[in-house]
């Protein structure tokens, strides 16, 4: 999921409840609002909070966009938590420029060369690429989901492997601003075919992919450990190494641009976690839920008591809100960097994740960044509520999601609705008459 971009405005949201909902709530700030509505008197002002009442669950997150994603990761991982995962992602390799190669030119290696800086787990497994070459096209245009079989592209041979321990280097100050390779040679009859590709199947890019269509790159499961590492698209690139009757040590190479089709694919095996009997169903709760990017899992969040709000009147609402607290202890953010940032979304009348009405405004108003003082997530809903008092909105349950779900390996545990902290819903609200 791309990031958005939010246009801030002012906003003032006269929203209206049912005054039986009011019996247990809090005394607040009695001036809010008395200047609101000219004629009116103020009554009071008040917080209504709900805990222990919304309920959660945990549901697979399995048709993600995975297009042109910001990092395409690759290996194989087992969370303690979460379980494995295989991470793997195909590409177009785009010409540096239009080449004549001569009748003569002799190859002397094909060399695919992957860039990163980015890892997730463990930094002592052994992780082993393969590389295939895609057979069918790969679409820059296309709108890919993680439900695709990417693999279904390439060809069965394998012409490249490679074994490697991914590792950091750090300058003097201990800080890794080193960028890490992986390089592997990859079969010689794809390093002759490129080298006698005729001259006008080289005139475009559009021409050439027609003769070599990319490279699909996958990681070997491992059983225990693991890592996921981040490779950078724009960084990946394959070199033509050749020589000729007249000169030796040419060089000619094919990248990875903004402009190739780049697709990521992603599994998962949750059957040894601890909530894979609990997945993807809404009667039976857990005391923890789990939010993972990667076509992983999301949270679902039902809140039926938002439907009590309608029809209300003589009531201003000043803000609603709903908080979600992290399981520290689980997440264990001090090995798995966790996500600074969670999405909360509604599904619509046509079954389709929808951002709130809040989340037009600026980031810091719509919510969902890591506070790390309460250990929580909190988001925004006074307009969606509002959405929902008018009966522009009939659901009440929510997704919450990871904000870069193709682009990022970080994943969070969560305190769910029946836990020791459980998700709490707050409306601040100011009745007149």
């Amino acid at each position: 999921m791309k990031n958005r971009n939010f246009e801030a405005f002012p906003i003032v949201g006269a929203l209206f409840i049912l005054s039986f909902l009011f019996s247990g709530c809090k005394k607040g700030n009695e001036s809010l609002g008395k200047d609101l509505l000219p004629g009116s008197s103020l009554v009071f002002n008040r917080n209504y909070q709900e805990t222990g009442t919304i309920k959660s669950f945990t549901y697979t997150d399995d048709k993600i966009r995975v297009d042109r994603p910001g990092v395409n990761y690759i290996g194989s991982f087992n969370d303690p938590l979460f379980g494995r995962t295989d991470a793997a992602f195909a590409a177009q390799f785009r010409l540096a420029s239009n080449p004549a190669f001569p009748s003569t030119s002799v190859l002397d290696s094909l060399v695919l060369r992957l860039t990163y800086k980015k890892i997730y787990g463990d930094t002592a497994t052994t992780q082993t690429f393969k590389v295939y070459e895609l057979t069918g096209d790969l679409n820059y245009d296309s709108k890919y989901l993680s439900s695709f079989n990417l693999k279904s592209l390439a060809s069965s041979v394998s012409i490249g492997t490679a074994s490697f321990i991914p590792k950091f280097k750090t300058d003097s100050a201990q800080i890794d601003t080193t960028i890490q390779y992986v390089r592997f040679r990859l079969a010689p009859a794809l390093g002759a075919k490129l080298l006698q590709l005729d001259t006008l199947k080289m005139v475009s890019n559009d021409e050439f992919l027609k003769y070599f269509k990319g490279l699909y790159i996958e990681a070997t499961p491992v059983s225990r450990k693991g890592t996921l590492i981040g490779i950078s698209p724009t960084s990946t690139g394959i070199g033509l190494y050749y020589h000729t009757n007249n000169k030796d040590s040419l060089f000619f190479s094919y990248n990875v641009t903004s402009n190739s089709a780049n697709v990521a694919a992603f599994s998962h095996d949750y059957q040894r976690t601890s909530f894979a009997s609990r997945l993807n169903q809404d009667v039976i709760q857990d005391t923890l839920v789990y939010v993972q990017p990667t076509g992983g899992i999301k949270v679902k969040i039902d809140i039926p008591s938002l439907n009590k709000w309608k029809d209300s009147t003589q009531y201003i609402i000043s803000r609603a809100s709903i908080t979600l607290f992290v399981d520290t202890l689980s997440t264990d953010s001090r090995r798995y960097q966790m996500p600074s940032r969670l999405y909360l979304k509604y599904m619509d009348n046509t079954d389709t994740e929808t951002f709130p009405k809040d989340s037009e405004l600026s980031n810091t108003y719509y919510g969902g960044i890591y506070d790390a003082t309460t250990a929580s997530y909190t988001f925004n809903i006074t307009r969606h509520l509002e959405q929902i008092i008018k009966k522009e909105i009939e659901t009440t349950s929510f997704y919450l999601v990871h904000s870069d779900r193709s682009g990022s390996a970080s994943r969070v545990v969560l305190k769910g609705g029946n836990s020791s902290r459980p998700i709490q819903l707050l409306v601040k609200y100011t009745r007149y008459q």
